[in-house]
């Protein structure tokens, strides 16, 4: 993956941004098998007595290399899957209470607006090379598809603090762009197509999104999230120490989420129907602490329920009941 990026941050207040980007991104690939083997081996049974071990081991068993790694079988090389031209515009507000609990229970306020335009090339599928010289070629070569994308995405996030250092935590982010993506695999299509189009697709699942199920549990190429917390104190003061980690305070957060993505190309195909969102509930446990007593750091454990597993596509697996994540920060 090559990436060169050239933006500019412009502050135009005290809690605003205006930032620039221009980005290109190469993503290639290369496919060779250097060594496979086949391996068969086999038993010799007589009046129900293995009788195997008596024999010659070379009648027993066949061991032979199909692909050696001196001669590796090349599928293709250095096909560039991706590559893009894209430059972005984006205002962003910020406004964060400077309150002591901050770092894991932090209020305010956060808004962010973006504008995004693509020049995308995408391997639509593989194909073999027709010979025009008698000689036969193996490998696969890139079906290129270019595409000119504009992508609009907004985010928005509010922390309310109540009191008793209680928060209503909201978070609502729309994105939209302008395209209709093949599906991750076309039965009848030619080879690998619609495989490559990951970059451009938007993701639900995961850690805060979607927490109760698996990263990449559905795609698109519109995406609506919204998630709804309330967080509260659990201990305000600690005293405890392990190691060199000493504990501060520890604080909980329940919260609900709902998602949907989709792929159509116009708004008047757009069935709306709640069967479209995946929905989940769970509960998050923070706890500030500092190490050397000075750095302050955060770690946190959550655990989440996902509310339509029916819903979910054969192809991601069947979905657990509950799903948990922890972790450090800084």
């Amino acid at each position: 993956l090559d990436q060169i990026a050239v933006g500019i941050d412009v502050p135009l207040t005290r809690r605003t941004q205006l930032s620039g980007l221009y980005m290109y991104r190469n993503f290639s690939e290369s496919w060779t098998l250097r060594r496979f083997r086949n391996l068969n081996q086999v038993y010799l049974v007589q009046d129900g007595v293995d009788v195997s071990a008596v024999l010659d081991p070379a009648l027993l068993g066949q061991d032979t290399l199909l692909v050696d790694s001196d001669d590796p079988l090349g599928f293709y090389n250095g096909v560039d899957f991706f590559s893009t031209h894209l430059m972005s515009l984006s205002w962003r507000y910020q406004k964060i209470n400077p309150t002591a609990d901050r770092l894991i229970n932090p209020s305010g306020r956060a808004l962010a607006l973006i504008y995004r335009y693509m020049l995308p090339t995408i391997t639509d599928s593989l194909a073999q090379p027709i010979s025009t010289d008698g000689v036969p070629r193996d490998q696969f070569v890139g079906v290129n598809r270019k595409l000119r994308v504009n992508e609009y995405v907004v985010a928005y996030n509010e922390r309310i603090g109540l009191p008793f250092d209680n928060s209503l935590n909201i978070s609502l982010i729309g994105a939209y762009k302008n395209i209709r993506l093949k599906p991750r695999f076309i039965e009848d299509g030619g080879f690998f197509e619609g495989r490559f189009y990951w970059p451009l697709r938007y993701y639900i699942g995961g850690r805060n999104f979607l927490s109760g199920y698996p990263y990449f549990t559905a795609s698109g190429s519109k995406l609506f999230y919204a998630r709804v917390g309330y967080g509260f104190p659990v201990l305000k003061r600690l005293s405890s120490r392990f190691i060199n980690f000493n504990f501060s305070k520890l604080y909980a957060e329940l919260f609900a989420e709902a998602g949907a993505v989709g792929n159509f190309s116009r708004f008047k195909d757009v069935d709306f129907n709640t069967d479209s969102f995946l929905t989940d509930v769970g509960g998050e446990l923070r706890l500030q602490l500092f190490t050397f007593y000075r750095i302050p750091m955060f770690a946190f454990f959550q655990v989440a329920h996902p509310l339509n597993r029916d819903r979910v596509a054969e192809d991601v697996g069947p979905v657990d009941k509950w799903r948990y994540y922890f972790g450090f920060g800084l």
